[in-house]
């Protein structure tokens, strides 16, 4: 057995032993579960995609993929694989890719043994992720940098102990060009809100940070000044998409175990329009496990534009949710409490993407018509 199937296997039986049917992780009033989150790093999950000098496990991203396939699957809770998810991002993709020696070696094993949590702060209220709408700034004065803005929606932000601050380095009519910083938590003039707090999700902790006058050091700034938009935002942005097709497979999949639970519980015989119903949601999961392979693999292996596969599963993933929705409301079994729960964590994780989706479809719709003239 691959050390890979080993963590795989740990995951499974941490999920199943610790989450599964934990109703108290959904409660606002709950703690993040930190205990929990210690065991993930013990097992080796917290590292699992770090680079192996730095204390990972090297995993590539098809291998995150399925590791959350799995969680989500045995432990039905999509938001604890979105803290993990997060977390694995930032190490891999963001300070693994931009950060200096010094700083991978200052940071990445704390975050592969669960020691550190990081948290990564692009968005703004009112303006999400654009860049045009972006207000955050960074002022050099002498050897050091002092940032101010507000900053919302950071997966992870009220747990976390470091912050990559994203802010306007130099603005020239309405170029603007946009650099990074490790800030970490206990920084002057670094204080938490409750911007982008969300009510869903749980157990993972969403919200904002108000910067007044933070100064950090030179030392401080995370990759090339002026770049950070191309080399961390947009990137994460795109891996986080395809990874998330993996957190919505596991989801599915645990949807359909507790709906074949609760048929068996209930006794209830399918009628044949029923059957049908649930094929049909068994084809459309097989297509999407398709997809969410094709594109994971082209993470590590790129060879073309993912943009249209990836909006192709996003929208099978909501005809799904529909089409479970109808087929339950069909089957009139007795309420099932958790998966309620489930669905409805995964219909508003899809639904906070739609909007995005419909602009994305526009885009090659225009294309089209442009390659058609």
């Amino acid at each position: 057995m691959t050390e890979f199937n080993q963590i795989i296997m740990a995951v499974q039986e941490l999920a199943q032993s610790r989450i599964a049917g934990r109703a108290d992780l959904y409660d606002p009033a709950t703690p993040f579960p930190f205990d929990i989150w210690a065991e993930m790093g013990r097992i080796g999950m917290l590292g699992l995609g770090l680079p192996r000098e730095y204390g990972g496990g090297g995993i590539g991203y098809a291998g995150l993929t399925a590791a959350s396939a799995a969680f989500v699957r045995a432990g039905r809770n999509p938001g604890l694989a979105s803290a993990w998810l997060s977390h694995s991002l930032i190490g891999r993709l963001i300070l693994g890719k931009s950060g200096n020696e010094r700083q991978k070696h200052a940071y990445l094993p704390l975050m592969a043994r669960g020691e550190l949590t990081a948290a990564v702060a692009i968005s703004e209220p009112n303006a999400g992720a654009h860049p045009k709408r972006l207000a955050a700034t960074a002022r050099r004065d002498g050897d050091f940098w002092v940032l101010n803005g507000e900053k919302a929606w950071l997966t992870n932000g009220p747990i976390a102990g470091l912050y990559i601050v994203l802010a306007i380095s130099e603005q020239m009519g309405e170029r603007k060009q946009f650099s990074a910083w490790l800030v970490p938590r206990d920084t002057t003039g670094l204080t938490q809100t409750d911007a982008g707090s969300v009510d869903f999700l749980r157990p993972t902790r969403h919200g904002g940070l108000a910067l007044r006058d933070v100064r950090v050091p030179d030392s401080a700034l995370l990759g090339p000044l002026g770049q950070a938009f191309e080399t961390i935002s947009k990137p994460l942005r795109e891996v986080e998409d395809v990874l998330g097709l993996g957190m919505g497979q596991g989801g599915r999949a645990a949807l359909l175990d507790l709906l074949t639970q609760s048929i068996e519980r209930a006794g209830a015989a399918p009628s044949e329009e029923q059957f049908g119903m649930l094929g049909g949601l068994e084809a459309l999961q097989s297509a999407l496990q398709i997809l969410t392979n094709v594109l994971s693999d082209g993470l590590d292996h790129p060879a073309q534009d993912p943009a249209a596969p990836l909006l192709a599963a996003r929208r099978l993933s909501r005809q799904f949710l529909t089409d479970f929705e109808n087929c339950l409301k069909s089957l009139q079994l007795p309420e099932n409490t958790e998966l309620l729960r489930l669905f409805r964590d995964l219909t508003r994780s899809g639904g906070l993407a739609s909007s995005v989706d419909r602009a994305k479809q526009g885009k090659l719709g225009q294309s089209l018509i442009r390659k058609a003239g």
